[in-house]
């Protein structure tokens, strides 16, 4: 069965309702080093992706990211904007201009994110970042692992 616009769209709007449960427990854990708002930033950034990639009705899965990337941006000032901005972008070339893809392909979604996120933040792993998930996530799925080792390599960088 392949990944759809539509299974885009959904997992799209899935991710925004998941940020939006977990914004308090962000905001807590950016509070620990910084200002306390990421939660608040990732809520309405993902809010506001998922409601432009519903906005596309006829399009590829590389228009439905790149709109979810202006979306984000355009909701999310901070350097999480442009991070995930690029992060979507880059996740949209990796899969071209195609209304679905066999899911196996989605392994290539998670690299080409971490490496936009890399390249746009220009950090590495073990700078405390975001990379310190993104990158072992990144080589789990390189590697052919499944979802949840995937999963578990990002947890375990986190």
């Amino acid at each position: 069965m392949d990944f759809t616009t539509s299974d885009l769209q959904a997992l799209l709007t899935d991710l925004a309702d998941r940020m939006r449960a977990e914004r308090d427990h962000l905001c807590a854990l950016d509070g620990a080093i910084g200002d306390a708002d990421h939660g608040i930033a990732m809520e309405q950034g993902m809010v506001a992706a998922a409601a432009a990639a519903r906005e596309v009705t006829d399009g590829t899965l590389q228009d439905i990211f790149n709109a979810a990337a202006k979306g984000f941006l355009n909701a999310v000032g901070a350097s999480s904007g442009p991070l995930y901005a690029t992060a979507f972008m880059r996740a949209g070339k990796a899969l071209g201009p195609e209304k679905s893809v066999p899911r196996d392909s989605l392994r290539q979604v998670i690299v080409a994110m971490a490496e936009g996120i890399a390249h746009r933040g220009k950090a590495e792993a073990g700078q405390k970042t975001m990379l310190d998930a993104w990158l072992p996530a990144a080589e789990a799925a390189s590697a052919g692992a499944d979802p949840a080792a995937i999963a578990a390599a990002a947890t375990e960088g986190a």
